[in-house]
């Protein structure tokens, strides 16, 4: 499955567009699903009924006027990968719980609502998605040195493995995505996932270094925009030929291999 093409099928859509394509393909492939309608919007949920399951989060909406290519057109292309692939190679002892959250740029109101309503018994811990279509290798937020969590560890592990460089970060632009609404519910092993570059990595140094002279804001924002996964962040021009399916892939392979490594445990 070429994962550039969904993006591309995404890109520039509504939110109600994109639920319908994303329910279309589930549908094309046989694969159970679940609306929860709440208030203001509604959630596409694969869930897993598995004594003990991880999830696995995307949302669909994207900010006012960004075609929403990277944010969150890529995660949603990963999401279905991962489920497409569930299909051909099942996950045996570990059940897998997939996600596609609405208005998450508006507060995270539907991963709140699927938290209110479903809770998060058995959950072993969340790997949600953000930004996942450009570099090749893998920010892992809002972390410390201290965090811990199985599913935290066996993907830095799984990408250790693949030769996959990831660090952890405290924060990228604003710890606020649907992780939250899981931490804020009690679960310790979340976090959110973003595909970033070198170039990446080299402009973060020279952020938190900055910080440590306290610089002023501007000064900091300046930094930042050198970064290539800012430079299109929830602007007119996130769009897909700024992505690559390498990326796309190598999130879908590297993710995939942490739920098998998982499912052995």
């Amino acid at each position: 499955m070429y994962l550039l093409e969904i993006v591309k099928s995404l890109e520039g859509r509504s939110t109600r567009e994109r639920f319908e394509l994303i329910t279309q393909m589930l549908n094309q492939w046989h694969i159970p699903h679940k609306i929860q309608s709440y208030a203001s919007g509604r959630n596409i949920l694969v869930q897993s009924y598995h004594k003990k399951w991880i999830g696995i989060g995307s949302h669909i909406d994207a900010v006012r006027n960004s075609p929403g290519a990277n944010d969150n057109a890529s995660a949603i292309a990963v999401c279905l990968e991962i489920l497409h692939r569930m299909q051909e190679n099942a996950v045996k002892h570990t059940g897998v719980s997939v996600f596609f959250f609405d208005e998450e740029e508006t507060g995270l109101k539907g991963s709140k609502a699927y938290v209110g309503e479903y809770g998060i018994k058995n959950m072993m811990g969340l790997i949600n998605l953000e930004m996942v279509g450009m570099g090749d290798r893998f920010a892992l937020w809002p972390l410390d040195a201290l965090s811990q969590g199985k599913v935290l560890q066996t993907f830095e592990q799984v990408a250790a493995d693949r030769n996959i460089f990831t660090r952890r970060f405290d924060k990228i632009v604003t710890n606020t995505a649907d992780h939250v609404s899981f931490a804020n519910a009690g679960s310790k092993d979340v976090f959110s996932l973003t595909c970033i570059s070198e170039k990446d990595v080299d402009v973060a140094y020279h952020y938190y270094k900055a910080q440590e002279f306290d610089v002023d804001m501007e000064t900091l924002r300046d930094i930042m925009k050198q970064a290539p996964i800012f430079q299109h962040y929830h602007q007119p021009t996130d769009l897909s030929i700024y992505l690559s399916e390498e990326s796309l892939q190598l999130t879908a392979n590297t993710l995939w291999q942490t739920l098998l490594a998982l499912d052995r445990r």
